[in-house]
């Protein structure tokens, strides 16, 4: 039968995905000579090229698939982890748009304006002084608290003469320069002498000995050696052996299961402070959450090492971490059973079953109170934008500009009523049309690529991220929730695993304490040696609240001054 003559072009695309004739590319050429020789002796042109089209399509495809995996492992492996894009890049994509006519000039996003109108009630502020030139940047002042020394020094003998006169020169003064230096740590041993008390005329009353001032019962270290080895790993990501090499360095050799002993003594003291932080954060009406891996030694598992998750839940002033050993939703639904706040997460699928753990259960976290994440959603966009799809410096575009209205929001101090005003006036029409760009974009992508990725999974996180903007109290983006994982990032790559669920366990409440520290500014060398200091001292469990990061910041906010304290 002789085939139908086609009518009209066919693209590859078109014939890969429309054309019911189409068979799967066979891997042996000889078959591919014997069907095609077939079909053109046959006279079936139509159907030959649509054969032809059709496994040059899928090998294309394929092609195109690998390439995007190689890119993406590579960018991955070197390319730079930020997912900052420029404004000068942001405007060379959309040039190149344009240029390609490959988008029209109505779907491009507007420049956000540079200087937002003043706000009712507030005067125009005064026109800007002219540039004045860059002044040569002076040294910032060494911290008064620090120790100094005094340190004289003379003029050469070759100079103290005068050339004219012969006379020695008199002095008039000096002329003060300074030098920071640094003297390394040092050990030091306390001997404590206990005074014993006896009754010399009774001497069967026995002997009275005042009790030990000591941190463990059977253990040598006191509460600052346990306080840097704590804050050492949790904030400097040091791992034990280092710790034990250092301490070789200056005379004292411990072993890291030494060390390592210290250190779970020290975190199982302080586990009590951690529980309340959780209590705390758990209290508040806004969280921001996240993940991340950590590897775990484990004798059952195949390769005796399996993959568990620190979740971070990071409050208005505290951040608590919980550890999972995988990665199912229930663990996280379990701590979160008492929240009955807002909850801002990533597109994570366990928050979906956290909805509801049972046909007669209460959801653990109602699609209500779900909070979306704007660096999540865009992140995608970077990505597809940096693999070669400039279509996505469109939603790049609108992204600049609702987080320029953010940062204008910031740099104004408004308060949350004053921010979500603002919002509504300046970013929502800019949210608007992104997902307007987003719903129309989507219907013309072949699946699979990046950028068809990327507006599936921002139409699937639309709603939870204008949740972001009903409120001023919410940031747009789960960032800090993301800055708090770093640390645990750095340490990952350093003391590489944890030794077991309860080593990891402990690992979380190393990173409630000293998290909950960077948050508040509090020196944490300071804060775990008084700590452990008074918790060994028979501190009262009712007064935990008086040791917690905040309330102990403000109490001591003279020592903290005196020694610089500065957020990690």
């Amino acid at each position: 039968m002789p085939c139908a003559v086609a009518r009209g072009e066919y693209t590859a695309r078109y014939v890969a995905r429309s054309s019911s004739a189409v068979v799967k590319a066979p891997v042996d050429l000889v078959q591919v000579r014997r069907q095609l020789t077939q079909l053109a002796d046959r006279g079936c042109v139509t159907e030959l090229i649509e054969h032809v089209l059709g496994w040059l399509t899928q090998l294309t495809d394929a092609h195109h698939a690998l390439t995007l995996r190689l890119q993406t492992a590579l960018r991955a492996l070197y390319g730079r982890k930020s997912q900052k894009v420029s404004s000068q890049q942001l405007s060379l994509w959309l040039t190149t748009l344009l240029d390609a006519d490959e988008a029209p000039a109505s779907q491009l996003p507007e420049a956000p304006p540079d200087d937002a109108p003043p706000e009712k009630g507030e005067q125009a502020a005064p026109p800007a002084d002219p540039p004045k030139p860059p002044k040569r940047a002076e040294r910032a002042p060494l911290p008064a608290h620090l120790e100094r020394h005094r340190e004289r020094l003379t003029v050469p003998a070759s100079e103290r003469v005068c050339g004219q006169c012969g006379r020695d020169k008199a002095c008039i003064g000096y002329r003060t320069s300074e030098v920071l230096d640094f003297i390394p740590a040092r050990f030091i041993v306390v001997e404590q002498q206990r005074e014993k008390l006896a009754c010399p005329r009774c001497p069967e009353q026995g002997v009275s000995t005042a009790p030990p001032d000591k941190v463990m019962d059977r253990g040598r270290p006191g509460p600052g050696l346990l306080a840097k080895l704590v804050v050492d790993k949790f904030e400097d990501s040091m791992p034990l052996y280092r710790q034990a090499q250092a301490c070789a360095r200056s005379g004292v050799v411990l072993s890291s299961s030494t060390l390592g002993d210290w250190t779970a003594f020290t975190l199982d003291l302080l586990a009590p402070i951690a529980a309340r932080i959780t209590e705390r954060v758990l209290a508040e009406p806004y969280l921001r959450t996240d993940d991340t891996g950590i590897p775990v030694q484990d004798r059952k598992h195949p390769r005796r090492l399996k993959r568990g998750h620190l979740w971070v839940f990071v409050g208005d002033h505290l951040a608590s971490f919980l550890y999972a050993p995988d990665w199912k939703a229930k663990h996280p639904a379990a701590l979160l059973q008492p929240f009955q706040g807002f909850l801002q997460g990533d597109g994570y699928a366990g928050y979906n079953a956290m909805l509801r753990q049972s046909t007669h259960s209460a959801p653990s976290l109602s699609e209500e109170r779900r909070l979306g994440c704007g660096m999540h959603i865009r992140a995608k966009f970077e990505k597809a934008a940096k693999l070669g799809d400039l279509s996505a410096a469109i939603a790049l575009g609108y992204f600049k500009g609702i987080y320029l209205v953010e940062a204008e929001c910031k740099a104004r101090g408004f308060s949350p009523e004053q921010r979500h005003a603002y919002r509504q006036a300046h970013a929502m029409p800019l949210v608007d049309a992104l997902f307007q760009w987003v719903r129309e974009t989507h219907k013309t992508l072949v699946p699979k690529t990046p950028l068809y990725e990327a507006t599936f999974y921002a139409k699937g996180q639309e709603a939870a991220w204008r949740r972001c903007f009903s409120d001023g109290r919410f940031e747009i983006d789960n960032g800090e929730a993301e800055r708090q994982l770093r640390k645990i990032a750095v340490g990952r790559k350093n003391f590489l695993f944890a030794g077991s669920d309860k080593g990891a366990e402990r690992l979380a409440i190393g990173f409630t304490l000293f998290r909950s520290c960077s948050l508040q500014g509090v020196n944490p060398l300071l804060w775990a040696t008084d700590v452990i200091t008074k918790l060994q001292r028979g501190w009262p469990r009712s007064r935990l609240d008086e040791l917690l990061p905040d309330a102990w910041s403000k109490a001591h906010t003279s020592d903290a001054t005196a020694v610089g304290v500065a957020a990690s």
